[in-house]
């Protein structure tokens, strides 16, 4: 009977040790909420998904929609924790009626990440397909990056745009995009998020498709800054420093050590990423999991002992 109940214990105490043990390594330093929309929430025409996104090593956070069909559509990101505020834009009438469920992926300066689930909504806009001319607002805020500098690079010709950037500096960002045409019903132009290395010069070119020639550019990077790059076709190109969003309240949050690479808002990162930053729990759980067994076999066999002594 002793025996048995024994085994109960230590049976007992792993599953305790599994249920506390990974909840704490999932929360550990980070805070992911969505405040709005709540669950259940039907919305339409332009509103603001709010709440808190902050968590150790932080490079970025992108939001993704997620459809009936569990596909993923990226809509934001973001290159600074946000406490309290606006996480990203939704133009809704961009998007056919139908139920959604926000995805929020946290990525650390080692390029790991993680997805949390948010809220599922509904879009009804009376639509059975996405308006035309695309959303209204730009769906990430532009705020000033935790590290670096932000780039907002925006293609409003009719041609496809080759945009690149290096530095005489050799520590500093280098990056070549291929940006999309606007298109005529479109409102808004095309639009790439990048963050560099700050405090570097930086010089490229702007080469539209099919264009005779392309346009030369440099200018002076400072960190914290937001700079606003426009390519209008051409060889026009026009860059200036804009002050950006008014960012929530941050008190309390330290850029972390280094500098972040440069990224694009449509960039995907490897499913690899989400595994990764699991195993390291799993791994946890089964050897400690195993260690209470051994134990327990231990105190089974030491009491054996002891029977057979007496």
């Amino acid at each position: 009977m002793r025996k048995h109940s024994i085994w109960l214990l230590s049976i007992l105490a792993v599953l305790l040790l599994l249920a506390t043990g990974a909840t704490a390594l999932a929360q550990e330093g980070e805070r992911v909420v969505i405040t709005t929309p709540t669950e259940g929430q039907t919305l339409s025409g332009i509103v603001q998904i709010n709440g808190v996104i902050e968590f150790p090593d932080f490079q970025k956070y992108e939001i993704f929609l997620r459809t009936n069909g569990n596909n993923l559509s990226q809509l934001a990101t973001v290159y600074t924790p946000v406490v309290n505020g606006v996480l990203a834009n939704l133009d809704t009438r961009a998007y056919a009626d139908g139920t959604y469920q926000i995805v929020v992926r946290t990525v650390r300066t080692d390029s790991q990440y993680t997805d949390f689930p948010g809220p599922t909504f509904t879009i009804a806009n009376g639509q059975g397909a996405p308006a035309p001319g695309g959303p209204e607002v730009q769906p990430s805020p532009l705020y000033p990056p935790l590290n670096g500098a932000l780039l907002r690079i925006q293609n409003c010709s009719g041609k496809d745009l080759e945009f690149d950037y290096t530095s005489p500096q050799g520590f500093c960002s280098a990056e070549d995009y291929w940006i999309m045409a606007k298109m005529q019903d479109e409102t808004l132009c095309t639009t790439v998020d990048a963050v560099v290395i700050g405090g570097c010069e930086y010089r490229g070119t702007a080469w539209g498709s099919g264009e005779p020639r392309a346009r030369t550019y440099s200018f002076f990077a400072e960190s914290g800054s937001i700079y606003e790059i426009v390519y209008a076709g051409g060889t026009d190109l026009f860059i200036n420093p804009v002050p950006g969003d008014e960012l929530p309240d941050t008190a309390g949050l330290t850029a972390t050590a280094g500098q972040p690479a440069p990224s694009t808002t449509g960039s995907m990162l490897p499913v690899s990423g989400e595994g990764a930053a699991s195993y390291s729990t799993t791994y946890v759980i089964a050897g400690t999991s195993l260690l209470l067994l051994l134990i327990a076999g231990g105190v089974v066999a030491i009491r054996r002992g002891k029977q057979v002594s007496s």
